[in-house]
């Protein structure tokens, strides 16, 4: 952001600068000097309005899922881009550990109920952005379909067995509920 703010400085200064030499050619009688200038000047307040705002940066620990014109075109990683604004838009994603805590209650087999609370740690891949982007839209919409993808194996798996089961063994549930909760978002 900060190269386009400088270049539109930049450009500015030279478009008014190029108006003034349109204006003394217009004082001095030289008609041709004074249509360069002016032209000239057009363009570098067009350069203004364009090419500042055609810096798009992408912070580390973000994936940006380019758009251009409404259709997926490809992804950019950390660092500075220049693609035109007016046609191009860039739709950033956190590629860090994201970490969500859920609560919500679940039955036993025995028809026992209990207040189950976990904390559900998540990572995109950079290279599974794109279908992110074309299935979900935004990274709230796939955590919300995640927790409740979540929320239901985790049902599923602790229904499955009684409550005392589930006290007495709780370390060889917790790993069949991981594995039911990692199989069921592979498969989404």
């Amino acid at each position: 952001m900060a190269i386009g703010i400088i270049l539109g400085i930049v450009l500015f200064i030279l478009a008014i600068g190029l108006f003034v030499g349109a204006y003394k050619f217009y004082d001095n009688g030289h008609t041709g000097g004074q249509v360069a200038c002016l032209v000239l000047a057009i363009l570098c307040c067009l350069s203004f309005i364009i090419v500042p705002f055609s810096f798009h940066t992408v912070d580390s620990g973000e994936i940006a899922v380019v758009r251009n014109l409404g259709k997926i075109t490809g992804t950019r990683d950390a660092g500075t881009n220049f693609d035109l604004w007016v046609t191009t838009s860039y739709q950033k994603y956190d590629t860090k550990v994201q970490n969500v805590d859920i609560t919500t209650a679940a039955y036993s087999s025995d028809a026992q109920t209990m207040e189950v609370a976990m904390t559900l740690q998540y990572q995109i891949m950079p290279d599974k952005v794109i279908d992110i982007a074309t299935q979900y839209g935004t990274l709230e919409v796939l955590q919300g379909r995640i927790q409740s993808i979540v929320i239901e194996k985790t049902k599923a798996v602790l229904s499955s067995h009684n409550a005392m089961d589930i006290i007495a063994n709780r370390a060889s549930i917790s790993p069949e509920v991981e594995k039911a909760i990692k199989d069921a978002v592979d498969a989404n």
